[in-house]
């Protein structure tokens, strides 16, 4: 009976519920290394060393897996890489430096924090790694693929892509795919560049919210497990871009960054995200052997 849940549509739908309730789960996380005063201090570091420490162990142990587990590992791997390594070191340096948040100068609210606008100063520097990244003739990105046969810059043919490092490159590809939205993110909330009220932010809104529709009704094609959730990263991570806003307007509650008001909640989160991990990881090896 379980073998029926490793097809499609279900495949997609697991997939996606994993990917997409890990994105709070990276938020609230991020908020619990912080602690409870909300500034960096030597505690608070150690923890976020030892998250990434721990992220980059995943891959490794992925590195020598199959290519589903691998897939897994390399996910879970890249959100705790991302969140200890990545955005706490932001939000250090940010207090180190004694940058100031940006509020707004009408009603005097937090518009951007420190950390995160050190962030958005990092944009340059993903879009510079990502151009290097497009350059890759063996990449299986959709949106780079696209791109390539689109704009005639075909970097040459790939190679045969037997035992890829599935764990490395689910990792990557979730870092930058995070990073990527976050920095569009934060163009959005500058109130200096264009602001949560401004004509193209909701543009952006409308345009990934069809983005994120396409995604999904291809996502739930795929027969096998391990391609749903390398293709569910970029797609849950755009529609969450569409949650953000929302709650930027006011429309939803961000409960995942006040864990501790928030407990009952938090906890379907986490049984969801738990319960559809299980799933995908112990995902029967015969479902690799189906055509997606």
């Amino acid at each position: 009976m379980l073998g029926k849940f490793y097809r499609p549509p279900f495949v997609g739908i697991i997939a996606f519920v994993t990917v997409i309730m890990a994105q709070p789960l990276g938020h609230t996380l991020f908020v619990l290394l912080k602690g409870v005063l909300g500034s960096p201090d030597e505690a608070s570091f150690i923890a976020s060393f030892l998250c990434g420490l721990a992220g980059f162990a995943m891959v490794w142990v992925g590195l020598k897996k199959k290519e589903t587990a691998a897939t897994w590992l390399g996910f879970v791997g890249g959100i705790l890489i991302w969140t200890g390594w990545f955005e706490y070191t932001w939000e250090f340096f940010a207090h180190l430096l004694n940058v100031q948040p940006i509020l707004n100068p009408d009603t005097g609210a937090l518009v951007m924090s420190p950390g995160l606008q050190i962030i958005q100063a990092s944009g340059i520097l993903m879009l510079a790694v990502t151009v290097l990244l497009y350059f890759n003739r063996d990449t299986r990105c959709t949106a780079f693929k696209w791109l390539h046969r689109n704009a005639h810059m075909n970097p040459g043919k790939a190679g045969a892509g037997k035992d890829r490092d599935y764990a490395r490159i689910t990792a990557l590809e979730t870092i930058f795919v995070i990073w990527f939205i976050y920095v569009i993110n934060l163009t959005l909330y500058d109130e200096r560049i264009l602001g949560i009220e401004h004509p193209v932010t909701y543009a952006v809104f409308f345009g990934f919210l069809v983005w994120a529709i396409y995604l999904n009704t291809r996502l739930i094609k795929y027969a096998r497990m391990a391609p749903a959730v390398r293709y569910a990263i970029p797609t849950t991570i755009i529609t969450w871009l569409d949650i953000e806003v929302l709650s930027r307007w006011g429309i939803l509650k961000e409960f995942w960054l006040m864990p501790g008001e928030y407990a009952l909640e938090m906890g379907l989160v986490v049984a969801a995200f738990v319960i559809a991990g299980i799933a995908i990881y112990l995902t029967p090896e015969r479902g690799e052997e189906k055509s997606a």
